[in-house]
């Protein structure tokens, strides 16, 4: 069970629970939210328990040059129960606040996440759930060496989604 994982740029380490106003913050961005499945209650008790009960999960994200550092995103891999299709595969998924957009700082953080999965974890492949529009995130899964396999419905949106994915 990795503490944390140190990029160029950034921390990825476990949650506390001040993480929770961020990362509810940066999920309420209209921009950022537009193309997630509705999420409810809090966030970081349910990324805490998965990492109790998988002994992986997603990280909060923040950039090792700012003292005091925030919460910025986060980034890891979990089992996507919202998705009964394909909630038996790990995915690897991000999400960054909108401020910090445009730096590469979302590939450097599913870089580091992918590597741990596949050669700590020794995962045999990862998916990622995308909308179809979101062209942020398919570019990041595109460098991440992911490819579209397959569309799935969800019902939550209403929309076939794309299912991204790495196999090794």
């Amino acid at each position: 069970m990795e503490e944390e994982l140190l990029t160029p740029r950034l921390r990825l380490r476990r949650w506390r629970d001040e993480d929770e106003a961020p990362i509810a913050a940066i999920s309420a961005e209209p921009e950022v939210a537009r193309y997630l499945n509705p999420a409810a209650g809090p966030f970081v008790p349910r990324f805490v328990a998965h990492w109790r009960e998988h002994g992986f999960g997603l990280w909060a994200v923040e950039p090792r040059d700012v003292r005091d550092a925030v919460c910025i995103g986060f980034v890891g891999i979990a089992y996507p129960k919202f998705l009964a299709a394909v909630a038996h595969r790990p995915e690897i998924g991000w999400r960054l606040g909108s401020a910090v957009w445009g730096r590469g700082l979302g590939t450097e953080a599913a870089i580091a996440a992918r590597d741990y999965a596949l050669d700590e974890l020794g995962l045999p492949g990862l998916i990622s759930i995308i909308h179809p529009q979101n062209r942020r995130s398919q570019r990041v899964a595109e460098k991440l060496g992911m490819s579209v396999t397959q569309h799935v419905h969800s019902p939550t949106m209403g929309i076939p989604v794309q299912i991204w994915s790495l196999d090794t």
